[in-house]
């Protein structure tokens, strides 16, 4: 039980920390490059750092995040093409904060399934009921999109006080703990009865 606990932790941190320099970086002036291209690596890698104690050629771990994520974001951006009108006409008569959490959601959550789906090649491979990863990732891109969506809009009225890049790793982070809470629970749950 300590050591599902300290698993979950590790997780969560790593997710946090992840996510605090996707944050540093997007509002540091590289933009969306950091979403769009560095967010992948850098969760991978520091999801790796947990994973490595618990599954053999944990390696493969970074490389599907890289392309699991790489692959999400068209997949999104096709996907939105269809959701997103939805969302918004759906939300006319509602504020454009809500439609822009809204969108950041289901957006998000498309993302990580396609991420989840790449992450699952590797758990696969170690455990038989993971493709329950899947929906995990899923559920913890909507948690991350509305946690960081509603910080963002909750920061906004003191971000004038606040660095930009505080702001950010804020809400990232934020957001990643979520995610993090979410796939970590799986992730315990796999682990200690689900091995191959």
């Amino acid at each position: 039980m300590v050591k599902n606990r300290r698993l979950l932790l590790w997780w969560v941190l790593a997710n946090a920390v992840g996510g605090a320099v996707v944050g540093t970086l997007e509002e540091g002036g590289f933009q969306f490059f950091a979403t769009l291209i560095l967010t992948g690596p850098i969760l991978g890698v520091a999801q790796w750092f947990v994973l490595k104690r618990y599954i053999r050629q944990a390696g493969w771990w970074v490389l599907a995040s890289t392309v699991g994520w790489y692959l999400g974001i068209p997949v999104t951006l096709i996907t939105r093409e269809i959701i997103n009108p939805i969302i918004t006409e759906m939300l006319l008569t509602v504020s454009q904060s809500w439609e822009a959490f809204w969108l950041h959601v289901i957006n998000q959550c498309v993302t990580f399934a396609v991420w989840g789906v790449a992450q699952w090649l590797v758990l696969s491979r170690h455990f038989q009921q993971a493709w329950r990863w899947i929906l995990a990732s899923s559920v913890g891109g909507l948690v991350n999109g509305a946690l960081a969506a509603m910080l963002t809009l909750g920061l906004q009225t003191v971000a004038i006080k606040i660095n930009a890049q505080m702001l950010g790793a804020i809400a990232y982070s934020t957001g990643w703990i979520g995610s993090g809470l979410v796939t970590g629970i799986m992730l315990v749950w796999l682990l200690p009865n689900h091995s191959k």
